[in-house]
Parts: C-alpha cells; sequence; structure tokens
C-alpha cells in the first residue's frame, strides 16, 4: 500500500511540474488517414477519375497540413495520378483490362507555428512514435 501511495505521489509531482501536454498527444496522437472506398469499373480507352482522401486523426484543423503521397503496385497502364491539398488524384483511359491493386502512401508534415488560439503546436514533432506516414490498398478493375 505504502509503494502505491509513494508510486502516486510522485506521478502528481512530476504532472505538477512538468507539461503533461505530451502525455496528453500520445494518449490521443495525431496521424494520417485514408479513406476507405471502392473504386468504381472502368473501361479500356475510355475516360475515367477519381480521388482518394487523406485527413489527420484528432485534428479538426487537417487542412493545415503538407500531405505528401506516393503510388506503389500495380497501377493501370495509361492513367496517371497527381497530389492536390487533402486529395490524390487519378485519371486518364486505360489501355489494357485487368485487375489492378496499388498502394497509396501519405506522409504529413506539421505546421511549424503554435497559436493557443487555433490549437496548432509549435513543435512539429507532436506526432507519437514518429507516426507521421500510413499506406492502403485499392483496387480499380478495367475491363
Amino acid at each position: 500500500m505504502k509503494t502505491i501511495l509513494n508510486f502516486l505521489a510522485l506521478l502528481i509531482l512530476f504532472l505538477t511540474f512538468n507539461s503533461c501536454s505530451e502525455l496528453i498527444d500520445c494518449i490521443a496522437s495525431t496521424k494520417p488517414e485514408l479513406n476507405s472506398k471502392s473504386l468504381p469499373l472502368g473501361y479500356t480507352n475510355q475516360s475515367y477519375s477519381n480521388f482518394i482522401s487523406a485527413s489527420v486523426k484528432n485534428d479538426s484543423n487537417d487542412d493545415d497540413y503538407d500531405y505528401y503521397f506516393s503510388v506503389s503496385g500495380n497501377f493501370p497502364p495509361g492513367m496517371t495520378y497527381f497530389e492536390q491539398g487533402r486529395r490524390l488524384y487519378f485519371g486518364g483511359a486505360a489501355n489494357q483490362g485487368g485487375v489492378y491493386t496499388f498502394k497509396v502512401t501519405v506522409t504529413i508534415d506539421y505546421p511549424e507555428y503554435y497559436d493557443e488560439d487555433e490549437g496548432f503546436w509549435e513543435d512539429d514533432n507532436r506526432i507519437c512514435f514518429g507516426n507521421n506516414t500510413v499506406s492502403k490498398e485499392y483496387t480499380i478493375t478495367i475491363q
């Protein structure tokens, strides 16, 4: 019992004299997310366009982050992609039918300033354990 009381006293002292914001950040960490979606069927030599959105979990100001996308795997030949803000757009006319599975990876950079009224952190290392990248697989079927 005495050991538990000593531990609690030390914990209270620690939290009193140190900012607990890092602890809270780790509990409610911010991290990127890619939306889950089924991509519609496409047809060879016909125009196709769609997008995949990213967001930042646990932060309503996710438009203020910088998003960097990459695509790997089996992307339909004849189609291209580009990023704009929180979205990865892709389109074009696939010139070969098949089932194409590709992986989208998004990495975020934090805003470099902190404004208490807006809720941004000054140190851009708010992501707990460096979790600023996430990947997800998507599939497009071209007939």
